[in-house]
This record gives structure tokens, C-alpha cells and sequence, in this order.
């Protein structure tokens, strides 16, 4: 697998890092001033008739304003016998806050660069994604995500949609559903996820698993962690 084809398929799994895990689906919240967080995934993503391929990814995210966090996030991806280390400055801006009954809005940012074996540090992407949450009823909220991406490396610009349904069944566990795409595949993503708050505010257990429609068949498996400090 050549450096720029594994750089594409980076850049597909990386951006969910910086979301609302488990989802890959963006939410318009952010870490309050002064609040940090710690998270980390391991993800599994077999692909019919093809190698499958592994993600380790860890992120450490703090808030830097009332309405502004940043995120600095270190991952590896392995398959076929290549590996690839990438590394993105992230950041999320709410630039409308609707409270609880209101839609709330923000603007999701961020450069990455990768690490290929016998080459150096490269910057290779870039990313900005408009991001909308809104309330629908007591304990469910919608998401919505446009997203543009562009990778250096294997020269490709992707757009890319994501909706998902958030659902509060109590103080402990948050279930998700989620459908999300690009306009280089067209083959929608069906993804559902479940949220654990171990420790009530403090630490969170996550996991979710997706398929992708059409063929060849292609699956998703993360289990993964955030603990708030």
C-alpha cells in the first residue's frame, strides 16, 4: 500500500478522533475554559476481499475560551504491511449557543501532518466542518455535519455529510445512531454507538460499530475512552 493511498485512508478514520466519540458525527459542544480531556481509541476496520486495517489514536483536548477548544491528537494506522503516524491540530468554535431547547452552532478546523516509513514529517491535511445540534425532545438530539477535506499527499479534496441522533436514556448511558458519507464514495456509513460515564462527569468507555452499504462490504469496530481533568 504506497504512502499516499494510506495517508486517504488516515485521513477517513482520523476525523471522527476529534468528534463526539463513539460518533463520527460532530456535536456543537466544547470543553469549558480551563477543562481538559484525555482520549484515546483502538479501532478495527476489515474490508471484504481486502487487508484490514488498525487504528491507535490518542487525543488530549482543553478548552481555550467560552466558546473555543483545541485538540492536539497522535495516531497510527497499519495495514498491508504499512504503517503511518499522523499528527493534527484540531480545533471546534461555537459561534451560536441555542441552550437547552435551541440549535446550537459551531465551525470545526484543523491541520495534520504524517509520518510514512523513510520520510520525515509531511504536512499533508487540512479540514473545516460546519457543525449544527439540536435539540429534538427530552433526551434526543440531532446532529448535523458538512465537512471539506483535502490531503496533500494523495491529492484529493473530499466533501463529506454526516447526521446522527443522540439519545440521553439516563444519567449513566448515551445510545447513538448515525449515516454519514462523502462524495468520493457514495456509499453511506450506518454506525451505532453506546456511552458509559463510568465515573459520573469524570471518565466515559465508548464503542460503536458500522457497516458500509454497497460492496465490497466494509465494517467498523472502536472501543475507546475520555476522562475529564
Amino acid at each position: 500500500m504506497r504512502l499516499p493511498l494510506l495517508s486517504a485512508l488516515l485521513l477517513s478514520l482520523s476525523l471522527p478522533a476529534l468528534a463526539g466519540r463513539p460518533a463520527t458525527t460532530e456535536d456543537a459542544g466544547t470543553i469549558g475554559p480551563g477543562g481538559c480531556e484525555l482520549e484515546s481509541f483502538v479501532g478495527h476496520y476489515p474490508t471484504d476481499g481486502a487487508p484490514s486495517v488498525g487504528v491507535k489514536s490518542l487525543q488530549i483536548g482543553c478548552g481555550a475560551s467560552d466558546n473555543t477548544q483545541l485538540a492536539l491528537v497522535v495516531q497510527r494506522a497499519h495495514g498491508a504491511g504499512a504503517s503511518l503516524n499522523s499528527l493534527t491540530l484540531g480545533g471546534k468554535t461555537r459561534v451560536l449557543d441555542g441552550g437547552e431547547d435551541g440549535a446550537s452552532v459551531a465551525l470545526a478546523y484543523g491541520l495534520g501532518a504524517v509520518d510514512g516509513p523513510g520520510s520525515g514529517l509531511q504536512t499533508d491535511v487540512g479540514y473545516v466542518n460546519g457543525v449544527v445540534s439540536w435539540p429534538l425532545a427530552p433526551g434526543f438530539t440531532l446532529h448535523g455535519n458538512l465537512g471539506w477535506t483535502h490531503s496533500r499527499l494523495a491529492r484529493a479534496s473530499t466533501t463529506s455529510w454526516a447526521l446522527a441522533v443522540e439519545h440521553a436514556a439516563n444519567d449513566r448511558w448515551d445510545l447513538m445512531g448515525e449515516l454519514f458519507d462523502n462524495d468520493r464514495t457514495h456509499r453511506p456509513w450506518i454506525q451505532a454507538g453506546v456511552r458509559w460515564n463510568a465515573l459520573p462527569n469524570r471518565l466515559w468507555l465508548d464503542a460503536s460499530w458500522g457497516w458500509q452499504t454497497g460492496s465490497p462490504h466494509a465494517r467498523a469496530m472502536t472501543l475507546g475512552l475520555r476522562l475529564a481533568f
